[in-house]
């Protein structure tokens, strides 16, 4: 292990995490929309990850019971990318990177109120924090259905996450299991675009850049540059660097995209992050 490589490979993927969906906002001036964004991002990337897996000498073949796991989440994925990149048009892309992120308090939350485990005096915290941090959010003139788009893609995620885990699909390659996840992913956000008449073909030639660079940066570099800092210093280490993200994004939203911030919207981003921090430390220690 590596410390200084794994907390550089956690800080480089934390920027570009925050840094992408500047780009993605970006694409909807240019003829694009959420299911496009999200649709494309999730085809353009599949090149990367065969091309990854052929290098690595990774077997594909899948179960048929690892196919459905692998459809389900395919559907959760695409949801909380839907989720998030729709709350876009209503809020700041810090303001609903930040309420996303807070999806690890909601594993915490689902795993003590679901599957019963116990309530520690940290989770709790935690859970308070992040509360009053959302709470913060519904005062004032902030628009309330991008609030509730963006905290339910944070749900959404958290499902993701807790359905990996508990159908034991985390044992599988990370990346195999994101080649798949992503093909699923692609074919379902086709039909969805497709009835819905919101998938589009034609943006102008900027537009298709961001769509490529977002791609690439968020499907190819940011997801192997976790787990190059997973392997470095560990998941615990990695989920604290990555708050990057949401900073990031807060700060780059402002400089590109003129996103106006008040004292209490980083009043409740920082009671959020406090929320995420404490629950990740938490759960290390236990």
């Amino acid at each position: 292990m590596n410390k200084t490589k794994g907390l550089t490979f956690g800080i480089l993927a934390g920027f570009i995490y925050g840094f992408t969906p500047i780009l993605g906002k970006l694409t909807y001036s240019e003829g694009s929309n959420p299911i496009s964004l999200t649709f494309y991002r999730s085809l353009l990337s599949i090149p990367f990850f065969f091309i990854m897996l052929k290098y690595n000498k990774i077997d594909m073949k899948v179960e048929k019971e690892q196919s459905i796991k692998l459809a389900i989440l395919a559907i959760l994925a695409s949801m909380t990318a839907l989720t998030l990149y729709g709350s876009y048009n209503y809020i700041s892309v810090g303001m609903s990177t930040t309420i996303h992120y807070i999806y690890p308090v909601l594993v915490a939350a689902a795993s003590i109120i679901i599957f019963k485990e116990k309530l520690s005096r940290d989770k709790a915290v935690s859970l308070i924090l992040s509360t009053i941090g959302i709470t913060l959010f519904f005062e004032g003139n902030i628009n309330i259905i991008g609030i509730v788009i963006s905290f339910l893609s944070g749900v959404l995620f958290a499902g993701y996450l807790l359905y990996m885990d508990k159908s034991c699909m985390n044992t599988m390659y990370p990346f195999k299991l994101t080649f798949y996840i992503t093909i699923f992913s692609s074919i379902f956000l086709f039909i969805v675009g497709i009835v819905n008449k919101k998938l589009v073909f034609n943006m102008t030639p900027t537009g298709w850049i961001y769509t490529v660079l977002v791609a690439l940066f968020v499907s190819f570099f940011a997801n192997t540059f976790v787990a190059l800092a997973v392997k470095n210093v560990g998941p615990t280490v990695t989920s604290i660097v990555a708050m990057l993200e949401p900073i990031t994004s807060i700060i780059m939203g402002i400089l590109f995209l003129h996103e106006a911030v008040t004292f209490k919207s980083i009043a409740a981003c920082i009671l959020i992050l406090l929320g995420v921090l404490i629950v990740t430390l938490a759960k290390e220690n236990n």
